[in-house]
């Protein structure tokens, strides 16, 4: 599956799925994110104590640190 993430490629779309909000993040779908770039941090709404954003594809998606529970999703604009 890493090889989807890689730029180009897309999750498949049961992974897709998974990334939707109030869904529990899986452990390798978590590990495959990546933290935001700073300029996409000043664009988005402030992180509340207690979650974290992070970057698969095109999503963006907060998650509670605690428990990986998905609270929002973003999607970028791919400028096409």
């Amino acid at each position: 599956m890493r090889k989807k993430l890689e730029p180009g490629g897309e999750l498949p779309p049961g992974w897709q799925k998974k990334i939707a909000r109030g869904e529990v993040l899986d452990r390798e779908l978590y590990l495959m994110s990546r933290d935001l770039p700073e300029d996409l941090l000043g664009r988005l709404p402030r992180s509340l104590d207690g979650t974290s954003l992070r970057q698969i594809d095109d999503r963006i998606f907060r998650v509670m640190d605690a428990t990986n529970t998905i609270l929002d999703v973003f999607y970028l604009a791919t400028g096409q």
